[in-house]
């Protein structure tokens, strides 16, 4: 049996559910405990995802599209995918049967997907065939090498290593990952602050977070970037912005304290969200930001263009409208029901919503277009 990587806690595995608890040391990392008296364990990063009976109906924390593919990925390795606009789905063979948070094309046929144990598999083919390409085996081992001649760094690692049941893995989620156009250039973060970069398309990473302004080691929930500008946004209203001149991801000033769980650019603006309704809109790169009243206490946990459009999507399933004119948004249609985690927008205009029962992919009415 497999004997999977917990803390002592038992909380969501959920990723914007991380920043709600009462500091770093309670962040999960990991998934359930399947293990048995006497059975052997087996580490979940070397064991491949388990085969299920049935699909439409499985948790999937993440979701992503790109022509006529849409791929969802979820607890133990699950990894989804339809042709169909969601009308079937099937699964494909992950090589771990780790939780994975996130999936995001960045690329032609280029798909990454990300979870726990630092794990990080890349498909060139639109998600068929899956390769591991980082772990957190590797991953300790960069943070090791990296802090090398600081008694405080290495301290912090070996006090975070403390709460892993594995003396080898990393035990902290990575929970997003962004490339640049060319696919060179690739920037990966999760809890605890972990901040990885990669210059040949993930084959070597190193760490970056010496390169952050987050001494205090915020959990990083989202990565964006465009025409050159990289964003991550985290815990307590933390944004950071790389300076391309130093190479450095330096903070930058939010009216919010609150936790984002993502940050996008749609169109020309760039728009960060997250706890209890709370959304803001910047038009100047990050300089200056603008509150959105989005009337709803429900934490936001997407957002997407459509067609002139941008919607916002709440945990609950409420759609929203902005109005950026008037820093509000309005409810444009809803998708009540099991809990959202992450939503996307198919070549066929239709909402894809990962959720706690499955994948629904929803026809938007056509109020407000």
């Amino acid at each position: 049996m497999i004997s999977l990587r917990v803390f002592p806690a038992a909380f969501t595995r959920l990723r914007w559910h991380f920043a709600m608890l009462s500091g770093a040391s309670a962040l999960v990392i990991g998934s359930l405990v399947i293990a048995a008296q006497g059975a052997v364990s087996v580490d979940p990063m070397d064991v491949p995802s388990p085969k299920l009976a049935t699909v439409m109906r499985s948790m999937v924390s993440g979701v992503a599209s790109q022509g006529g593919r849409t791929v969802a990925v979820g607890p133990r390795g699950l990894i989804l995918l339809t042709e169909d606009r969601g009308g079937s789905w099937r699964q494909v063979t992950s090589p771990v049967s780790t939780d994975l948070t996130t999936v995001r094309f960045v690329g032609h046929n280029v798909v990454w997907a990300v979870g726990h144990d630092a794990v990080a598999l890349r498909s060139s083919d639109a998600g068929s065939t899956w390769e591991r390409m980082l772990d957190g085996r590797t991953v300790l081992r960069l943070l090791r090498e990296s802090a090398k001649g600081s008694e405080q760094l290495e301290a912090e690692i070996e006090r975070t290593m403390g709460q892993s049941a594995t003396a080898d893995v990393w035990p902290a989620p990575l929970l997003d990952i962004q490339f640049s156009a060319d696919g060179l250039t690739g920037f990966a973060v999760g809890g605890f602050g972990m901040f990885l970069k990669t210059t040949d398309g993930g084959k070597t990473w190193q760490s970056w977070q010496s390169q952050t302004e987050n001494d205090q080691r915020y959990h990083l929930y989202a990565l964006t970037g465009h025409d050159g500008a990289v964003f991550v946004a985290g815990e307590q209203g933390l944004v950071m912005r790389l300076n391309a001149e130093s190479q450095r991801f330096e903070r930058v000033a939010t009216p919010y304290n609150g936790t984002f769980f993502g940050i996008d650019w749609l169109g020309p603006k760039l728009v960060a969200y997250g706890l209890r309704g709370n959304a803001f809109v910047s038009e100047d790169v990050g300089q200056a930001w603008r509150k959105i009243e989005t009337g709803i206490d429900a934490n936001l946990v997407g957002a997407v263009s459509y067609g002139d459009a941008v919607l916002l999507v709440s945990q609950k399933g409420d759609v929203l409208a902005v109005d950026f004119g008037a820093s509000r948004a309005s409810t444009y249609d809803q998708a009540h029901g099991a809990e959202v985690y992450g939503a996307v927008m198919t070549v066929s205009n239709r909402l894809a919503l990962a959720r706690l029962n499955g994948v629904s992919v929803i026809a938007l009415s056509a109020q407000g277009k």
